[in-house]
């Protein structure tokens, strides 16, 4: 049969989603799913090779290919012919390099087979296999069924059990008509309504990073983390409790964490569903997972149980509409905020799943679910409930000119405290959870003894940071409440800070207004002044707006580093930057050429003024370095950087 003879169908939207994510990033490893099961044991290759044939006659999925008609994309299903599995004899450390090869390599999308099976024998007792589909054709649900028919049909065929002749499974088919109903349905129309209602207004943080999506490689990593066996036991114990499912408590524990890293409240996350919601799609093999955009508001003083069960109902509503595709939300946006380039919802996915598998007789398996080396998200976070081990496994798939190493092992690191946290106190207001452990918090705040080491004088305070930064780039550098920065986050973002001050002119004696409340921010902002060259005027938010505006006036500072409530309050400059904006620090992050002198100013501080107007001190820069020397800051610096040279200034 000719691809030009046989019966044509429509993509499904799970299967169109997948499609215009390869005409986006064509000929990448994008929507590769790859599995390689392990055996210890003793196999019949033969059987295994009849195993494998039977799934792929029984479940037509498999023999699904795509074709292109007049520039529109359709699928057809291809007879049965049952195929010579490729075998090959392998050393370990020859079978470790095929499988890396092997899943390096896309597959070549339009009238081609999208699965590939292969079996690697190592030895008498040692055999693997590979096991590769496309999306377009598969998902997580499906690549676990078919594992669990290979070795079912497996045993049939060695115990002389079960029928010879392979019985049909439901067709895949059948799913694109009932979806196709569902599009005439009213049904269909109110889910419309209820999505571009959700987001008639759009989200302003949809990802970590701010940057264009289409401009980095799809290039990417797998960080693998396995939760500690006290830890998740303490979360299902936790669940059960307090009638919350899994994977609603780790939604919960991402919106937290992404809600303390970027400062936002109003949060979304893409989250996928099995979106098999008729009992034989249950059983069916193929491209069914919706991805849903869930979006959440986090109130920081909301209780944790309060928001678990906020979380929950969230769910809940979203299921009830899942049906409607995320590509049909993003079309029907576009059509109504035309003047709006919307690019995407989110940049962060997360999904939980169960994996439980078959047994090959008596033989030790193990069942690795193998990386592509591409995603189109700035990461994704799968949850993965080992049921046969009982073990949760945390995958981290992230780009890698998003994230480097270290950053993705804070983190996991700080995710993984959220957790914890979480765990110990469900009666605790979210702003009471932090994101470091308490082994962390408890190291931070000692105090360390450390031998003095000499440092040159002829620098500034901030080109000290620097050095330290350099050193101890992943240690915490500031805490306040339950926010913190490593060394290198606290450099970069003063760093894109500072150079936006000198595009305002900021430099050399020049005087910059820091009125903000004790925070994060508030050493972000101050270094940045420093290493902008320009000095800083600390500005109590507490003194009366006339004492504020004199402040200003007297010293005549270029710029107010401030928030926008309390600029709201105090309305003394025109010129106001606003700390809390994430746009600040996404611009260039290197350290800049250092251009304060021990002789420039480094900060002008006023006095009380209880009689008269309020008089400005001026501190230059070797005044200040010369105090914190003698206060003794500089051996906590030079030995572990725990404690911010700057905290004491």
């Amino acid at each position: 049969m000719t691809q030009h003879n046989v019966q044509l169908f429509t993509l499904s939207q799970p299967q169109q989603r997948i499609w215009y994510t390869e005409l986006v990033y064509p000929n990448r490893n994008t929507s590769t799913i790859i599995t390689t099961v392990k055996i210890k044991g003793t196999v019949r290759i033969d059987a295994l090779q009849e195993a494998m044939n039977r799934v792929v006659a029984q479940n037509d999925s498999f023999r699904i290919k795509i074709t292109v008609r007049d520039g529109i994309p359709y699928q057809y299903v291809e007879p049965f012919a049952a195929q010579s599995i490729e075998t090959l004899q392998v050393t370990p450390e020859e079978a470790e390099l095929w499988v890396s090869h092997h899943n390096a390599q896309p597959f070549p999308l339009l009238d081609s087979q999208l699965y590939r099976f292969v079996i690697l024998q190592l030895g008498a007792e040692d055999t693997w296999f590979s096991f590769k589909m496309h999306h377009i054709i598969s998902d997580g649900v499906t690549m676990e069924q078919a594992i669990n028919e290979i070795t079912g049909n497996y045993m049939n065929i060695v115990h002389g059990t079960g029928s010879d002749t392979p019985v049909p499974a439901n067709s895949y088919l059948d799913f694109i008509q009932t979806e196709q109903s569902y599009e005439q349905s009213e049904r269909y129309q109110k889910d419309k309504v209820y999505w571009t209602e959700k987001f008639a207004d759009l989200p302003e943080v949809t990802g970590l990073k701010s940057y264009n999506p289409l401009t980095i490689s799809t290039a990417a990593h797998r960080e693998v983390y396995t939760l500690e066996h006290e830890l998740y036991r303490g979360v299902t114990a936790f669940c059960e409790a307090h009638n919350i499912s899994i994977f609603t408590f780790f939604l919960a524990a991402l919106y937290i964490f992404l809600h303390k890293t970027t400062g936002e409240q109003d949060l979304t996350v893409g989250t996928l569903y099995a979106n098999r919601t008729l009992k034989k799609e249950k059983n069916t093999m193929g491209m069914f997972v919706s991805t849903v955009a869930t979006r959440l508001q986090v109130e920081p003083e909301s209780e944790l149980l309060t928001f678990l069960h906020g979380v929950g109902k969230e769910q809940a509503s979203i299921l009830r509409h899942q049906r409607y595709p995320y590509n049909k939300i993003m079309q029907d946006l576009r059509e109504q905020q035309s003047g709006t380039d919307i690019g995407r919802l989110f940049g962060v996915t997360i999904q939980y799943r169960t994996l439980s598998f078959s047994r090959f007789d008596e033989a030790i398996q193990q069942v690795h679910t193998d990386f592509c080396g591409d995603t189109v998200s700035d990461f994704d976070i799968a949850m993965i409930d080992m049921l046969d081990d009982d073990k949760l496994v945390l995958q981290l798939d992230y780009r890698t000119e998003l994230f480097s190493e270290q950053e993705i092992a804070r983190i996991i690191r700080q995710f993984v405290s959220v957790v914890e946290h979480m765990v110990k106190g469900p009666q605790k207001r979210i702003q009471e959870l932090s994101l470091m452990s308490d082994e962390e918090r408890t190291q931070i705040m000692d105090v360390f003894n450390a031998t003095a080491v000499p440092f040159p004088h002829d620098v500034g305070i901030h080109e000290l940071f620097e050095e330290q930064a350099e050193r101890s780039p992943d240690q915490t550098a500031v805490v306040f409440g339950n926010q913190s920065l490593t060394y290198r986050e606290l450099n970069e973002r003063s760093n894109s800070l500072a150079r936006i001050l000198q595009v305002q002119g900021v430099g050399p004696d020049k005087l910059v207004g820091l009125m903000v409340q004790r925070s994060v921010e508030m050493i972000v902002g101050l270094l940045a002044v420093l290493k902008a060259g320009g000095a800083y005027v600390p500005i109590d938010p507490e003194f009366p707006s006339s004492r504020i505006e004199y402040m200003m006036e007297d010293s005549k500072a270029a710029v107010l580093l401030t928030s926008r409530d309390l600029a709201e309050e105090h309305p003394c400059h025109a010129n106001a930057i606003f700390l809390e904006d994430a746009a600040l620090y996404q611009g260039e992050s290197s350290n800049l050429q250092a251009i304060a002198r021990p002789e420039h100013l480094a900060y002008v501080i006023y006095t009380s003024g209880s009689t008269g107007n309020p008089k400005g001190v001026m501190l230059q820069h070797g005044s200040v370095l010369n105090f914190s020397l003698n206060q003794g800051c500089k051996s906590t610096l030079s030995n572990r950087g725990d404690r911010p040279i700057l905290e004491i200034t």
